[in-house]
Protein backbone atom coordinates (compact mmCIF):
# COMPACT_ATOMS: atom_id res chain seq x y z
CA UNK A 1 0.00 0.00 0.00
CA UNK A 2 2.70 2.73 0.68
CA UNK A 3 4.46 1.91 -2.80
CA UNK A 4 1.10 2.58 -4.56
CA UNK A 5 0.51 6.19 -2.34
CA UNK A 6 4.37 7.40 -3.39
CA UNK A 7 3.52 6.34 -7.35
CA UNK A 8 0.37 8.93 -7.01
CA UNK A 9 0.09 12.31 -7.94
CA UNK A 10 -0.45 14.16 -4.68
CA UNK A 11 -3.52 15.77 -6.02
CA UNK A 12 -4.77 12.47 -6.73
CA UNK A 13 -5.08 11.44 -2.79
CA UNK A 14 -7.15 14.61 -1.91
CA UNK A 15 -9.42 13.53 0.10
CA UNK A 16 -13.37 14.54 -0.74
CA UNK A 17 -15.35 16.38 1.43
CA UNK A 18 -18.68 15.26 2.87
CA UNK A 19 -21.69 16.92 0.72
CA UNK A 20 -22.94 17.98 4.71
CA UNK A 21 -19.17 19.70 4.81
CA UNK A 22 -19.87 22.09 1.86
CA UNK A 23 -21.91 25.08 2.35
CA UNK A 24 -23.96 25.73 -0.92
CA UNK A 25 -25.23 29.48 -1.45
CA UNK A 26 -27.79 30.44 -4.19
CA UNK A 27 -26.88 33.60 -5.71
CA UNK A 28 -28.19 36.73 -4.26
CA UNK A 29 -31.00 37.52 -7.16
CA UNK A 30 -33.11 34.22 -6.65
CA UNK A 31 -33.29 35.10 -2.58
CA UNK A 32 -36.09 37.08 -1.59
CA UNK A 33 -35.33 39.54 0.19
CA UNK A 34 -35.31 39.51 4.23
CA UNK A 35 -37.91 42.75 4.13
CA UNK A 36 -40.21 44.41 2.07
CA UNK A 37 -43.13 46.83 1.84
CA UNK A 38 -45.64 48.84 0.58
CA UNK A 39 -47.02 52.36 1.95
CA UNK A 40 -49.32 54.92 -0.02
CA UNK A 41 -51.16 57.67 0.66
CA UNK A 42 -54.06 59.93 -0.66
CA UNK A 43 -55.32 62.82 0.42
CA UNK A 44 -58.82 64.46 -1.58
CA UNK A 45 -59.87 67.79 -0.08
CA UNK A 46 -61.64 71.16 -1.47
CA UNK A 47 -61.25 74.86 -0.61
CA UNK A 48 -62.07 77.95 -2.64
CA UNK A 49 -64.06 76.28 -4.94
CA UNK A 50 -61.35 73.61 -6.12
CA UNK A 51 -60.52 70.48 -5.66
CA UNK A 52 -56.52 69.02 -4.17
CA UNK A 53 -55.09 66.35 -4.57
CA UNK A 54 -52.54 64.78 -3.03
CA UNK A 55 -50.95 61.31 -3.46
CA UNK A 56 -47.51 59.43 -2.19
CA UNK A 57 -46.40 56.23 -2.68
CA UNK A 58 -43.33 54.42 -0.88
CA UNK A 59 -41.83 50.85 -1.39
CA UNK A 60 -39.07 48.94 -0.71
CA UNK A 61 -39.38 45.58 -3.02
CA UNK A 62 -36.56 43.01 -4.33
CA UNK A 63 -33.63 45.36 -3.31
CA UNK A 64 -35.01 48.59 -4.27
CA UNK A 65 -36.43 51.51 -2.74
CA UNK A 66 -39.12 53.77 -4.87
CA UNK A 67 -40.59 56.99 -3.90
CA UNK A 68 -43.42 58.92 -6.11
CA UNK A 69 -45.36 62.17 -5.05
CA UNK A 70 -48.48 63.54 -6.69
CA UNK A 71 -50.19 66.70 -6.33
CA UNK A 72 -52.61 68.28 -8.33
CA UNK A 73 -56.39 70.84 -8.52
CA UNK A 74 -59.52 70.18 -10.17
CA UNK A 75 -62.81 71.60 -10.56
CA UNK A 76 -64.37 72.00 -7.11
CA UNK A 77 -67.52 69.71 -8.45
CA UNK A 78 -64.95 66.60 -8.55
CA UNK A 79 -65.20 66.96 -4.89
CA UNK A 80 -68.55 66.76 -3.59
CA UNK A 81 -69.69 64.09 -6.27
CA UNK A 82 -67.15 61.56 -5.07
CA UNK A 83 -68.48 62.74 -1.48
CA UNK A 84 -72.16 61.74 -2.80
CA UNK A 85 -70.47 58.46 -4.20
CA UNK A 86 -69.21 57.39 -1.49
CA UNK A 87 -72.24 58.54 0.73
CA UNK A 88 -74.19 55.99 -1.73
CA UNK A 89 -71.79 53.18 -1.33
CA UNK A 90 -71.84 53.41 2.38
CA UNK A 91 -75.75 53.44 2.44
CA UNK A 92 -75.92 50.10 0.15
CA UNK A 93 -73.37 48.49 2.10
CA UNK A 94 -75.26 49.10 5.52
CA UNK A 95 -78.58 47.93 3.72
CA UNK A 96 -76.93 44.86 2.69
CA UNK A 97 -75.47 44.10 5.91
CA UNK A 98 -78.54 45.12 8.31
CA UNK A 99 -81.41 43.01 6.17
CA UNK A 100 -81.01 39.70 7.82
CA UNK A 101 -81.31 41.12 11.01
CA UNK A 102 -84.58 43.39 9.96
CA UNK A 103 -86.55 40.09 10.67
CA UNK A 104 -86.02 41.14 14.29
CA UNK A 105 -86.98 44.73 14.71
CA UNK A 106 -90.97 44.96 14.51
CA UNK A 107 -91.45 46.90 11.57
CA UNK A 108 -89.29 44.70 9.04
CA UNK A 109 -91.37 41.12 9.45
CA UNK A 110 -94.42 40.26 7.27
CA UNK A 111 -97.65 42.17 8.07
CA UNK A 112 -100.75 40.68 9.46
CA UNK A 113 -103.80 41.70 6.90
CA UNK A 114 -105.64 40.09 10.46
CA UNK A 115 -105.01 43.03 12.95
Amino acid sequence: MGKDLLKKDKYEIMKRPAKHDVEVIDQVQNRSPFISFRYSYKEVSSGGGKTHIRSTEKSFENGKFKSEEFEGTLDGNVHSSMVGEMQKQILNQLTVFMKPFSMFLPFGGPKDKDK
